[in-house]
């Protein structure tokens, strides 16, 4: 059976003497906040698990459900298209979240499945152990970003184009090995899944230069802030264009915004009936057009008050900071 070793302790007689020490000593347990157990702190309210594998190694993991185990990414090349959510996020309790849209799915992995999945990733395929973390040697093109949280460290792995250059063999073996954990994390998650969703989202919104006028496309009737004002503030100032009809500057189409908009309860109402409970549509304001987007936070979002988000350009994983209240007004450029 695949989980953490338990000790079974045999059975002992209290002597009538001992009974104030024990008192005593169960006094100084509560006031100083023992733990029950090895793998729980005492100063922590994050919950631990601690298990041996069959290779030797020992791994430790947060298990909560807002701790992110492992989680991984694709895109980053030069023609790389923004992925609104992560292809993979594996929670601490076994569920996970699979993207990268924002028709996200959800399931649930048992422990023993979890903890299989990790033996593989440590045991197999000694991912703790490799030489390097990034492998990648063909710029531009797209590669998958591989987060791993496990043993009080966050590793960060970059599977892309490898072997064009004089690659050497063991480089090129672990290379190997790091596909084959990709491979094993995406077919452990074989699963029943259903649709997630969440109460807490975040507004996303930018200009947009190419609208569908086939349809019938609303007025901004929102007394919060301006589309303008946030697609300021999420994406920065647009250029002038002074070649073309517009100067896209690519953000939320390729490029992850500068910041995001955590929506309250009210303007959540207030925007699920402009977007006639739909995810996304298309806006006009005082003669242009935006593109607005509600996408779902994560659990690990919600309290780390950050996007996991992940656009083209980039093969270094950075998170959109959220920010909730009024939309500042951004700082004008010198």
């Amino acid at each position: 059976m695949i989980g953490p070793h338990r000790a079974v302790a045999g059975r002992n007689e209290l002597h009538p003497y001992k009974h104030s020490l024990l008192v005593l000593c169960t006094l100084v347990a509560l006031l100083t906040a023992c733990s029950s157990g090895p793998n729980v702190p005492a100063s922590s309210s994050t919950r631990h698990t601690t298990i041996s594998t069959t290779g030797g190694n020992t791994i430790t993991y947060n298990n909560g459900p807002q701790d992110v185990l492992i989680r991984t990414f694709y895109g980053g090349g030069k023609l790389g298209t923004l992925e609104m959510s992560p292809d993979i996020t594996i929670y601490g309790d076994g569920a996970y979240i699979l993207g990268p849209g924002l028709q996200m799915r959800q399931g649930k992995l048992s422990v023993d499945a979890l903890q299989q999945l990790l033996f593989t990733l440590v045991d197999n395929y000694a991912l703790l152990k490799l030489n390097r973390q990034q492998f990648y040697d063909l710029p531009g093109q797209n590669a998958t970003v591989l987060q791993l949280n496990i043993n009080d460290q966050a590793d960060a792995f970059l599977y892309g184009p490898f072997g064009n250059l004089q690659e050497s063999a063991q480089d090129l073996e672990e290379y190997q090995r790091l596909g084959k954990a990709l491979t094993s994390i995406t077919g452990t998650l074989s699963g029943p899944t259903n649709s997630y969703t969440n109460n807490q989202m975040a507004l996303l919104v930018h200009q947009t230069f190419s609208p569908d006028l086939n349809q019938t496309i609303p007025f901004w009737d929102f007394q919060d802030f301006t589309l303008a004002h946030l697609a300021n503030y999420e994406c920065g100032p647009v250029p002038p264009d002074e070649t073309g009809p517009n100067a896209d500057t690519g953000c939320l189409t390729f490029t992850v915004p500068q910041k995001a908009l955590l929506l309250d309860t009210q303007q959540l109402q207030q925007l699920a009936k402009l977007l006639q409970g739909q995810d996304q549509g298309t806006f006009l304001e005082h003669g242009l057009y935006y593109s607005v987007v509600l996408r779902p936070l994560l659990p690990d979002e919600i309290a780390q008050k950050t996007l996991a988000m992940f656009g083209s350009q980039e093969l270094v994983y950075a998170g959109v900071p959220l920010h909730e209240g009024a939309v500042p007004t951004p700082t004008p450029t010198p």
